[in-house]
């Protein structure tokens, strides 16, 4: 796993929580702590204070995924499930401009697009959330 910016969403500082913050993970699909690591990441951030739920944005359902993890009775997460990738980034603008998430995380099968970077980044000022974009690599 490839981590682009230092600190963990959870950690994240009010004020940068307040404008807007884009943090971008890379996973490899084939290795066995992908899934693990991604359901515990999800789970910790779908527990979070905030009032406000995980918005989910992908190509697949985050259900089995978290199907592992024990503690999916305070799980606050919304789920968008699209057929197209390139409806997803779209998706992830609409959920982060709305404000009604406190993160927006959305699964990429490849790197995100210097656009679209600018796109979530404007859309994450605009409704006082974060957004994770996590791109799963094969080897």
């Amino acid at each position: 796993m490839t981590c682009i910016e230092q600190l963990p969403l959870h950690y994240a500082s009010e004020s940068a929580v307040a404008a807007g913050q884009i943090t971008e993970i890379t996973m490899h699909s084939e290795s066995h702590l992908s899934r693990p690591l991604l359901a515990a990441m999800l789970v910790q951030l779908s527990a979070n204070s905030d009032q406000r739920w995980l918005c989910w944005v992908a190509d697949r359902p985050l259900k089995p995924l978290l199907s592992a993890s024990s503690h999916q009775h305070d799980q606050k997460i919304l789920q968008v499930v699209s057929n197209t990738e390139r409806d997803l980034t779209e998706i992830a603008v609409r959920a982060l401009e709305r404000g009604k998430s406190h993160t927006v995380a959305i699964l990429l099968d490849r790197p995100l697009r210097p656009d679209e970077r600018q796109s979530l980044e404007v859309a994450a000022l605009a409704g006082a959330a974060e957004c994770l974009v996590i791109s799963m690599q094969t080897d």
